[in-house]
């Protein structure tokens, strides 16, 4: 019991220190994403496409709203992962293209440790 007590309050202190934060980024556009000194980014999730209507980056092109790119998350993970400064850019040719012909954006949800 000792010891599962001890590894909850390590993991406790450690989400203490550690930042959180999610991003959405409209198609052909970019944006950094940071952490304090000394801490490192991890990214929890990278979706690319379409799930919501023009509420989320409106434009005219937007023919569907049930598609993501499988591969988007793995992607984003292996650009900005153990980084302390990212750049990403939300396009087709780095994440693929879900739905062709509609304009899409990427959500990514990381922390900093």
């Amino acid at each position: 019991m000792t010891s599962c007590l001890s590894i909850l309050l390590i993991v406790a202190a450690c989400f203490a220190h550690a930042a959180f934060g999610s991003v959405i980024v409209c198609e052909y556009s970019s944006v950094y994403l940071s952490c304090p000194q000394r801490q490192v980014l991890y990214v929890h999730s990278g979706v690319y496409g379409r799930t919501q209507g023009a509420v989320i980056c409106p434009h005219p092109l937007i023919h569907m709203t049930s598609c993501v790119s499988t591969t988007s998350t793995a992607k984003v993970q292996s650009l900005c992962n153990g980084q302390n400064l990212c750049r990403l850019t939300a396009s087709n040719e780095i994440l693929g293209d879900p739905c062709p012909g509609t304009y899409k954006y990427l959500e990514v949800t990381y922390a900093c440790f």
